[in-house]
């Protein structure tokens, strides 16, 4: 009697998109981005925030007056289900125009780029090698976990693929690319799909760990310029559009985001050129130690910021952003008003902590110092995020000029714990009328740039954290703590 057939599990039912469209983004002020980690459309570099879609997506934010809070998926095979979810309210995952838009809505294209296929040529680690194709004891090692140099042959044409492995990013949009030309071979493609970036791809097949693998053009022909041998070609498609994609539900998003694109194809270009073309700015950062989502560095002081965030008991990542706010990392930068160094400490002020601000080190061991007398004046202030962002602001324009906008807010029936009613006060502290109340002890302030400040590290450090892993050896930094300066504060918030 032939064994029954068990028939397959039902697939479980799609998620049903969340209702959030532009009228309730902006009610929220947040514009919620999702991106995936690569070398042209979302990076940190140096410190900085850049690439190309999120140079757009942040002047689009801006321009709704909306704040853009990024959130970094790693598994692309997620991005429908967390923009549906809500995670995110607009995906930039150099995203390829879908032929069905079924289950989301697509802007106009952004740019085009064609699918290539990307292999090794000439200076390989394995160009001695002339073999065909991957053998079966090279795929029996490469599934061990052995090391393996890849032999394979280079491919004039499409079709000389059969019967090859294609390595492909998850999140690659060229799958279906190859399963149509599939369709008109006889002995398949072989597509493996991995976790990882095609910017990971390109380099394992330069290292001669992979045979072949698909690229958008215009980014594989940026990383030649980076790894010498190799070979892009043959070309497997017309050129694409790449989009973003929202909610299908979310259709005033969507028309103001194609609406405001129809108005920036100069700046458009301009990112384009930045990012596409100048092959050279793109090699500086392929070869820098500071490219951080390759390298999980910031910058040459880290270590420091790590050893020393301990004092006030902050997160170092947070401490880096304010640094990069201060001098965008430069330990010889001097300010207008003559504030020294790397963490732009005032000569009176690097007396008083008895630090040498020209120093790196003693610059972010000094201002940590100064970080901890600010939060533990605020230490009854029980909101993190408040009592940060007061800290923060105190550093910059003066802990006097902060307590005058509490002082402010609590005679108008503000709450002078809440960053955002002390905030309001500190701006109108450049008003006569404002910085004249009997309550004002210290005068005059040009408010807006505290409050500027503080926005800019906050947003800078949520960046951070999604380029940087929060690894703090408690135990290893304590021990190298200069003297009078451990167990301060040992538990880190």
């Amino acid at each position: 009697m032939p064994k029954p057939v068990e028939a397959p599990a039902p697939a479980p039912p799609k998620l049903e998109p969340i209702v959030r469209d532009l009228d309730a983004i902006r009610a929220d002020k947040t514009l919620r981005v999702i991106f995936t980690f690569n070398s042209t459309g979302y990076f940190v570099f140096r410190g900085e925030t850049m690439g190309y879609e999120y140079e757009l997506l942040s002047r689009f934010a801006r321009d709704q007056k909306l704040k853009l809070v990024p959130v970094v998926v790693r598994d692309s095979a997620t991005l429908v289900e967390q923009l549906n979810k809500g995670d995110g309210d607009v995906i930039a995952a150099q995203l390829v125009a879908p032929g069905n838009e079924s289950e989301i809505l697509a802007t106009d294209g952004l740019y085009e780029t064609a699918p290539v296929v990307v292999q090794r040529g000439a200076g390989s680690p394995a160009s001695g090698h002339t073999a065909a194709t991957t053998t079966a004891l090279e795929r029996e090692q490469r599934e061990a976990g052995e090391s393996v140099t890849i032999r394979a042959r280079l491919v004039a044409n499409p079709r000389e693929l059969a019967g090859r492995d294609v390595h492909l990013s998850r999140r690659s949009p060229y799958r279906g690319t190859l399963l149509e030309l599939n369709d008109a071979l006889t002995d398949d493609v072989h597509v493996v799909e991995v976790d990882q970036s095609a910017d990971k791809l390109i380099q394992r097949l330069s290292e001669g760990e992979i045979g072949y693998t698909v690229a958008a053009e215009n980014v594989a022909r940026l990383k030649a310029t980076e790894y010498a041998n190799l070979v892009i070609q043959p070309q497997l498609g017309p050129p694409k559009q790449v989009v973003w994609a929202v909610r299908r539900n979310a259709p005033q998003l969507h028309d103001a985001l194609n609406a405001w694109l129809k108005t920036q194809r100069k700046l458009m270009a301009i990112l384009y050129r930045k990012y596409f073309l100048d092959r050279r700015g793109f090699a500086e950062r392929a070869v820098s130690r500071y490219l951080t989502a390759e390298t999980g560095t910031l910058s040459p002081f880290d270590e420091w910021f790590r050893e020393y965030a301990r004092i006030p008991g902050w997160d170092w990542r947070l401490v880096a952003s304010q640094a990069y706010q201060e001098s965008r990392f430069n330990p010889n930068a001097k300010s207008w008003a003559g504030a020294i160094g790397l963490m732009q400490i005032m000569p009176r002020t690097a007396r008083e902590l008895r630090v040498n601000p020209h120093d790196p080190r003693q610059a972010i061991e000094g201002a940590c110092r100064y970080l901890w007398k600010f939060d533990d004046h605020f230490k009854e202030i029980r909101s993190e995020d408040n009592r940060t962002r007061l800290v923060l602001a105190s550093y910059n324009v003066g802990l006097g000029h902060v307590e005058d906008a509490r002082r402010l807010a609590k005679k108008h029936g503000d709450d002078p714990d809440d960053w955002d009613d002390v905030a309001y006060w500190l701006i109108r502290k450049s008003k006569r009328a404002v910085y004249n109340d009997p309550v004002v002890k210290y005068g005059f302030a040009r408010g807006t740039e505290p409050v500027d400040y503080v926005e800019r590290v906050m947003d800078r450090f949520a960046h951070y954290k999604q380029f940087v892993d929060d690894e703090v050896d408690v135990g290893r930094a304590s021990a190298r703590l200069p003297d009078g300066v451990g167990g301060l504060k040992p538990a880190l918030r």
